[in-house]
């Protein structure tokens, strides 16, 4: 039959490279069924219908195949310990931890299959934790809406009367890891008063200042 010799000198490189454990290995370790098939000289499609022409190879594929999605889900993990606090960092990594969720659960299903009502806490669900985690605390550090900027300085609002004299609002305490805030300071163009904490003319800061020129102007 035509395929006979193709397919015995297969069997031959492959015992020559070390046999099907080392086939195997190539497969835990992420290897396409494409890319062993080249090194061997042989189509995708030829490999993979040699291996199903014994059901122990199939078998020995699939326990590969369960061994590669324990790898490809620590490699994930690794992937979320290292990304950086930006929102194209954290999808990317969101989209490869889905994607490695996906194609793990085609292999190992009890272990990472969705279809469990309570699956092990596995390097996944860290992943997706913690990049959760990074998510809010990117969105919680941009800047507030005018509203609530609004809001919060009819909260704190000093009046006028009492600006000279009252302490402003103190910058709020940094978070552990970042350098603290530093103010921008509020400017006097002569006629208003500007901070630039706020970027307001309104505020408790830019009211002090006000005040404080006002009194200023009157002491001469």
């Amino acid at each position: 039959m035509p395929g006979k010799p193709i397919e015995a000198q297969l069997y031959a490189d492959i015992e020559a490279a070390g046999g099907w454990e080392s086939v195997w290995d190539q497969v835990a370790n992420g290897e396409t069924q494409t890319a062993i098939a080249e090194g061997f000289g042989v189509s995708q499609g030829f490999l993979s219908r040699v291996i199903h022409l014994d059901p122990a190879r199939v078998r020995a594929f699939r326990e590969a195949k369960r061994r590669y999605a324990v790898t490809l889900v620590e490699h994930t993990g690794e992937l979320v310990k290292q990304v950086r606090e930006n929102r194209d960092a954290i999808a990317k990594v969101r989209e490869q931890a889905s994607h490695a969720r996906w194609e793990a659960s085609k292999w190992d299903r009890e272990l990472f299959g969705e279809d469990k009502g309570d699956v092990n806490v596995n390097v996944l669900n860290i992943a997706q934790w913690h990049i959760d985690a990074l998510r809010h605390r990117t969105i919680d550090a941009s800047p507030p809406p005018a509203e609530a900027l609004q809001d919060r300085a009819a909260a704190t609002a000093v009046p006028i009367g009492d600006a000279s004299t009252a302490a402003p609002p103190a910058l709020p305490e940094p978070v552990i890891g970042e350098r603290a805030a530093t103010s921008k300071g509020v400017t006097w163009d002569g006629t208003a008063a500007r901070c630039w904490d706020c970027d307001r003319t309104d505020c408790p800061h830019a009211r002090q200042e006000y005040a404080r020129q006002a009194q200023a102007h009157a002491d001469h």
